[in-house]
């Protein structure tokens, strides 16, 4: 038992610093200013930058916002205290330490709904009924989010 528990970290592990060399080889920009789908939670919250003072708070275990989080997924939420921040509240879903899922509110405005996908994301951003923009980022291959991401994906197609 234990030495699966220090297989598994260093598997974490390993994957985590091949996703954060590949996040720092010019990956493109993530759906939040300096954050990008593969980060490790540290990551998120020494990049992350919401053009204002806010909030974390951390939820551990089941807190997948898709209904579907295993008890090893990790949320970090974040929330504004500053009206003029970019970035009003956010959500940071993780699976096995990476992030795999980004939702957001931001002030930009968009126009109507936008769904965008490369082979590894889909990104949906849609305009706020209190006004802004919401935006969903997901993982296309992580289990949790599987069924979300297929549903967007869909939603690109013409």
């Amino acid at each position: 038992m234990v030495r699966a528990r220090v297989a598994l970290r260093l598997v974490v592990a390993i994957a985590a610093i091949v996703m954060g060399v590949a996040c720092e080889r010019g990956a493109a920009e993530g759906p939040l200013p300096n954050v990008r789908l593969g980060m490790t939670p540290r990551d998120v919250r020494e990049r992350f930058e919401p053009g204002g003072q806010g909030a974390w708070q951390t939820r551990i275990g089941g807190a997948g916002g898709s209904g579907g989080a295993a008890a090893d997924d990790t949320a970090l939420e974040w929330t504004s205290h500053d009206p003029s921040a970019k970035v009003s509240s956010a959500r940071f879903e993780f699976h096995l330490g990476m992030l795999v899922a980004v939702r957001a509110r931001v002030t930009e405005k968009v126009e109507a709904d936008r769904v965008e996908t490369t082979a590894r994301t889909v990104t949906w951003r849609k305009p706020a009924i209190e006004g802004g923009t919401d935006v969903v980022s997901l993982a296309r291959d992580c289990p949790t989010h599987k069924e979300e991401s297929d549903a967007l994906v869909s939603r690109a197609r013409p």
